[in-house]
């Protein structure tokens, strides 16, 4: 007897009994698990192999050939063909495929059918009780009630099924013998064909056409030997575990060994995974966080702070830094520094300043992180104890105590005049300071603009440190709660009075600047207003079987603004899809607000798009972020792909810095539309993009394409609460803007979480929607089209009527309030002491977060360079801006080109050779060769090819690696040394053709531009390239994003009106000339 685990219908597994040999069994266990591709017939389950149902209803075997004969036209097993209720009437076997008056030998030895008379019409009696016949001489081991059987009761077995008529006597019976059914053969019908074009065999199992893959033998029963496939088992398996893979098509079933992954095993683990399948990622290693796709050994080196083969071991106290290798500072109470920058998180020891408190006390301070100012000490070498502040050689005259902080209070008390003197100061003081208050508010309600609107005037200046208004990404709220599913929804925090919050655009600047005073206290106030949870019934939702539609369970459907679809007939759930109705400004149901499908939604999130007639789809996550899934994929990245009725193809990508836009074709029963991918990708979950510039970009193409649709814009993120509600509520908000001149954030909030769950979902998304829009409405629109250009650029160069400022001085006022410096505190590697000599200006400094860091070694260098990266129009890294080399950072420039792949540089100041901080950093002789530590570098030509432009290409050779590379210089000679501006915008267009036209034929990589300080020329030749590229790719010009965008990481960039103008007049001067 041989027992299977069954895998029935609903999933629930049930012991199965076969009358069959054991041998048999096992043979076809073991044939269908080497056919696991065909038919998807087997799972592996604690040590067995359990089948799965793959074949259509009412079919079974080897590539679903055979066709079920179960009692009541129930469905077969799709792997044997057994019935559980048995065969149909005539039909007996395993497979129930066996006529019931046939045998499918030459004697009936295996005849298993329910024939009970014999030749001559009498009834078979029962064989349980015969004389000399016993339970073991059945196959199965069971008495088969009365019907005719062959048994060996003698030496050899009847020439026929017989049976007992009487207690002492027995006849033959009419069995007739018969040709096994389509593809199968054998004695007893036992085994299947394997031919070629699913063609049949002859009897004795000889395939004309030949094996199918994965078969040999004369009658192709022979499966492939471990590690070949394919026709005549010709073929090698990939890099399958334990060189197993299926024997016809050559699948590593059992999946692949370390460092490959896909169906075959053929394609190698991609950059940063590594191991079984590719399931690992690599640590924290440095260059690209590539690592052996086998081991995880990082190829070079581990980014600072981590330590061993894979980069996966943080430092340990007290030490930090690039192979643990630096020494942590005197942090205070000897706590831990940071694993990778060294900076102490609780301050420093007394007597020592800086993030990694390894600076002592300047002159003059002392204490914890040196914030104490020395008394009046009599000065020398040392005026205090950098510790306890005691004065070291005295106190000055009229002082005295361990610090000399006591004044000696002289004898005589102070006269009268002096304190009438002093009281009238005092009273003067407060008058002018009044005056001023009320002559600045005066002056600041005459202030209007037509189309940009400017809070506070704002002087242009570039102090050291600030903070920034518009926050960080952050995760400061946890992902949605999985737990808790109820019968019943929650009621909780329910505000059931309208709320509103209405603001004039003219005084939403301020408004923010006072909400986000002391820690954004104020907004904090405003979202907590805001009703939690789920708020009205989802029952639908909450049904058993619509459970497995929702990514989180606290994340559904209301019934009342569900999107309801079309039933699919035989399914009374399917009308249920995790997707809501949010009514847009003055217009119902403009938005569909849904999760990111998952794999049970995939069919219906397409039946959604289709049935709404959805033209829009805005997806604002990624499909994996940060090691989770977040939205299946559900589209194909090239030609096509079904999804249930719908065909989906893919005929467009168009990729850019922030976003991609796709282009579907879709297909259903021959009729075809089009739908457009809006898929914004640098939007972490549960955070804030840190400038809402590009965001507004991206919404004003989705706003461009099909403006006169009617029907609702779909927009998911991961659950479809948190970044998709931030995207309605500006969308709505900037309607609401541009119809009332007011935006209210909070009544759009309330209004959206009435229809779902916790649309934006914590207060930094919810503060970036009124960052956003205080862009949007103060910028006004800056994008002008092409062929609009010079009529709309002459327009704003006129003033303004009001407050005789141009549209461009008002875009540059505004572009000015909006900016904020870089915080102090990103600039860690920068300010730390081994590196302060190598900026040129102490306040141009790079941001941690932007900064390219250097990975080739050499000799007294680290990772610091003072450069940060650009992005262009549809790069993310488009550029990288330097300063021109310092003596002590030559090798750190050539480090930089070759780490970084730069074949191009642009430099765009003069060479002094008296300046003795500028160092000439390529050779001038030809064939003569300049090394630093692994790096040489040689001169191969130099030309001009116009007064304005030298070029010269230089071989980059990696010694040690033999690699090279070729490096061309543009050196810019039209900007004297003290001017603002180019000399002509003609001559800075010819730089910049010039420049494209090598990237087009040779160049890789981002561009390298430098200047003196790496930021005033720099800057202005990065925007004039980015803009002239969004105008070749768009059609459209944009200066005021543009520039933006590139101050987010410099703020020193276009610092000043002319050079803001300058970009215009270059767009004029390149426009005229083509």
């Amino acid at each position: 007897m041989a027992e299977l685990l069954y895998l029935t219908n609903t999933g629930l597994l049930t012991l199965f009994y076969f009358s069959l040999f054991c041998n048999q069994l096992e043979r076809i266990l073991a044939y269908h698990y080497w056919n696991h591709d065909i038919s998807d017939s087997l799972q592996h389950s604690d040590g067995r192999w359990v089948p799965k149902r793959n074949c259509t209803e009412g079919k079974f075997g080897w590539r679903c050939l055979s066709i079920c004969n179960c009692r009541h036209k129930r469905s077969c097993d799709p792997l044997t063909g057994a019935c559980l209720e048995g065969c149909k009437n005539n039909f007996y076997g395993t497979n129930c495929l066996l006529k019931n008056k046939c045998m499918y030998d030459s004697r009936g030895i295996t005849y298993a059918g329910s024939v009970a008379k014999s030749k001559t019409g009498k009834p078979c009696l029962s064989w349980e009780g015969q004389h000399g016949v016993r339970r073991d001489m059945f196959p199965d081991g069971k008495y088969p009630k009365n019907y005719c059987r062959n048994i060996n009761m003698s030496a050899d077995y009847a020439a026929n099924p017989w049976c007992m008529v009487t207690s002492s006597e027995y006849e033959d019976c009419n069995i007739t013998s018969c040709v096994c059914p389509e593809y199968w053969f054998g004695i007893g019908c036992k085994y299947e064909c394997h031919c070629k074009k699913n063609d049949k065999c002859d009897i004795n199992g000889i395939c004309k056409s030949g094996c199918a893959a994965g078969w040999t033998g004369n009658n192709c029963q022979n499966r492939c030997k471990s590690g070949t496939y394919g026709d005549s088992c010709r073929n090698k398996c990939g890099n399958c575990k334990n060189n197993s893979c299926n024997p016809e098509t050559g699948v590593c079933e059992q999946h692949c060994i370390a460092g490959f992954t896909g169906n075959y095993c053929i394609t190698e683990c991609p950059n940063g995974q590594y191991g079984r399948n590719c399931n690992l990622r690599c640590g924290n290693c440095r260059l690209d966080n590539s690592c052996n796709t086998r081991t995880g050994h990082c190829k070079y080196g581990c980014q600072p702070g981590f330590m061993g083969p894979t980069c996966k071991i943080k430092c340990a106290n007290p030490h930090y830094g690039h192979n643990c290798s630096y020494p942590c500072g005197y942090c205070l109470k000897g706590t831990s520094c940071h694993h990778a920058n060294g900076k102490c998180p609780n301050g420093c020891e007394s007597g020592y300043m800086g993030e990694n408190c390894r600076t002592v006390c300047e002159y003059g301070f002392y204490g914890q992180n040196c914030n104490m100012t020395c008394g009046w000490c009599v000065k020398g070498k040392e005026e205090c104890h950098v510790v306890t502040g005691k004065c070291v050689n005295g106190c000055q005259k009229g002082y005295e105590g361990t610090t000399c902080a006591k004044a000696v209070v002289p004898s005589k008390k102070m006269s009268t005049t002096g304190a009438v003197v002093a009281a009238l100061i005092a009273s003067i003081v407060v008058v002018l300071v009044t005056f001023l208050v009320f002559h600045r508010y005066r002056r600041n309600q005459k202030v209007k603009h037509s189309s940009f609107r400017a809070g506070p005037d704002v002087v242009p200046d570039i102090p050291e440190e600030n903070g920034r208004h518009i926050l960080p990404t952050t995760h400061s709220s946890p992902e949605p709660s999985e737990n808790g599913e109820t019968d019943e929804p929650l009621y909780m925090n329910v505000n059931t009075k309208k709320m509103n919050s209405p603001v004039k655009i003219e005084d939403l600047y301020n408004y923010i600047q006072t909400n986000k005073a002391n820690n954004t206290s104020g907004f904090r106030k405003e979202f907590k207003q805001l009703p939690e949870g789920l708020l009205a019934m989802c029952t639908t939702a909450q049904r058993e079987e619509n459970k497995e539609k929702n990514r989180y369970k606290d994340i559904i459907a209301y019934d009342h603004s569900r999107v309801h679809l079309d039933l699919v007939p035989g399914d009374p759930y399917s009308d249920y899809v995790n997707a809501s109705y949010l009514d847009g400004y003055k217009r119902e149901k403009a938005y569909v607000a849904s999760q990111g499908p998952n794999k049970p939604m995939l069919k219906d999130f397409w039946r959604m798009v289709w049935q709404k007639n959805i033209c829009k789809i805005v997806m604002l996550t990624d499909t994996v972020e940060a090691s989770k899934k977040k939205c299946e994929k559900y589209w194909p990245d090239s030609g096509v792909e079904k999804y249930g009725e719908i065909i989906v193809e893919n005929i467009d990508n168009a990729i850019f810095t922030d976003y991609i836009i796709r282009t579907f074709k879709l297909n259903r029963n021959e009729n075809t539309r089009i739908v457009k991918h809006f898929h914004f990708i640098t939007w972490s979950d549960h955070g804030a993009p840190m400038h809402p510039t590009s965001l507004l970009i991206f919404k004003r193409k989705v706003k461009l394409y099909n403006p006169n649709s009617l029907d609702p814009i779909l927009v998911h993120c991961s659950a479809g609460s948190g970044r998709t509600g931030c995207f309605v509520a500006l969308d709505y908000c900037m309607e609401q803007a541009k119809s009332e001149g007011i935006v209210d954030v909070l009544g759009c909030v309330q209004l959206m979480r009435t229809n779902r769950v916790n649309m934006i979902q914590n207060i930094d998304q919810y503060i970036f929607v009124y960052d956003a829009l205080l862009e949007a409405t103060m910028a006004g629109e800056t994008t002008i089209p092409r062929s609009m250009f010079n009529e709309t650029y002459q327009k704003w160069c006129l003033p303004n009527k009001d407050s005789f400022l141009s549209n461009i001085e008002d875009q540059f006022k505004v572009l000015y309030q909006l900016c904020q410096p870089v915080p102090r505190d990103e600039y860690r590697a920068a300010l730390e002491s081994e590196n302060l000599s190598k900026n040129r200006f102490k306040n141009i400094l790079p941001a941690n977060r932007c900064r390219p860091y250097l990975y080739t070694m050499a000799d007294d260098c680290n990772d610091y360079i003072n450069a940060v990266f650009l992005p262009g129009y549809t790069r993310q890294i488009a550029y990288i801006v330097t300063q021109m080399p310092l003596p002590k950072t030559l090798a750190d420039f050539w480090r930089l080109l070759y780490d970084h792949q730069s074949d191009t540089v642009v430099m765009l100041n003069d060479y002094d050779r008296n300046d003795k901080t500028c160092a000439l950093y390529w050779p001038e002789e030809y064939g003569y060769t300049v090394e630093h530590g692994p790096l040489s570098i040689q001169l191969l030509s130099s030309s001009e090819i116009d007064p304005t432009v030298a070029v010269r290409v230089f071989q980059l050779r990696h010694v040690s690696k033999g690699e090279e590379r070729a490096i061309k210089q543009f050196q810019f000679n039209a900007w004297p040394g003290m001017q603002k501006l180019p000399n002509t915008t003609a001559s800075i267009i010819r730089l910049y053709n010039q420049v494209q036209e090598w990237l087009s034929q040779n160049g890789k990589g981002p561009i390298t531009v430098h200047c003196m300080d790496g930021a005033r020329r720099s800057g202005l030749f990065c925007a004039i390239s980015a803009v002239i590229e969004r105008m070749k790719v768009d059609r459209e010009v944009d200066v005021f994003q543009t520039v933006k965008q590139i101050r987010v990481n410099r703020y020193q960039f276009i610092e000043d009106v002319e050079q803001y103008d300058f970009c215009y007049k270059v767009i004029q001067q390149y426009l005229n000339s083509q």
